[in-house]
């Protein structure tokens, strides 16, 4: 028991640590910097704070993740353009087009039966490869495989649905409104989008104890 209490602990402070930097940091980057630098360099340092946890990768001399990968090379090119264009919403765009791309990319996975949040609940849950082995020998079974499909489905329109709304902002307001409103409103319906991941799970985990995919009370 005390095993599994311990690995709760570490998985809230691994979801902390992956998931803070994106939907906190850069909203208090771009304030900070934005009087003392021009906007398009308060947009460009902020926006570079989601990335953080895959150069603290790099420095500690671990591979960057997969997804870590991505975003880097993507904020990379908005930023490049946003400088050589002269234009900040293609930095502000980015986030709308990753949620984009995310979304069409888990439902795709729902459909093909390999759902990505399976992937994803794998990487943000454990930082061991052993402790992750057996989780994803845990989940492989049909059962738990229909949980993430459905989970994948779920944030994969939630995803698009939030593309449409960032995309939205981007073209209407100012680069301070944005950075102002858009981050805590992610940050709250991420945070909602969770709630009610677990409280599904929860709900499918008392129907059948075997699934495994939260951690057992005492």
């Amino acid at each position: 028991m005390d095993h599994t209490h311990g690995l709760r602990r570490e998985n809230i402070m691994a979801m902390v640590r992956q998931l803070v930097p994106g939907l906190v940091l850069p909203g208090l980057i771009y304030f900070a910097l934005a009087g003392r630098t021009g906007m398009m360099t308060a947009l460009a340092v902020a926006s570079m704070a989601p990335v953080l946890d895959s150069v603290l990768r790099v420095v500690r001399g671990k591979r960057p993740s997969f997804v870590g990968t991505i975003f880097l090379g993507v904020t990379g090119l908005s930023i490049g353009l946003a400088a050589g264009l002269d234009q900040p919403w293609f930095i502000m765009g980015k986030g709308a087009a990753l949620s984009a791309v995310m979304g069409v990319a888990l439902v795709l996975s729902a459909g093909m039966d390999r759902p990505l949040t399976r992937t994803v609940a794998l990487r943000l849950l454990t930082d061991d490869s052993e402790d992750r082995a057996r989780l994803a020998e845990r989940w492989n079974r049909p059962q738990a495989v229909t949980v993430f499909r459905h989970l994948a489905l779920g944030w994969g329109l939630w995803l698009l649905a939030s593309a449409v709304q960032q995309g939205a902002m981007v073209m209407t307001v100012s680069p301070g409104v944005f950075m102002a409103i858009e981050p805590p409103v992610r940050a709250v319906l991420t945070g909602l989008g969770i709630l009610a991941s677990v409280a599904y799970v929860r709900r499918r985990q008392q129907a059948d104890p075997e699934l495994g995919l939260l951690p057992a009370s005492r």
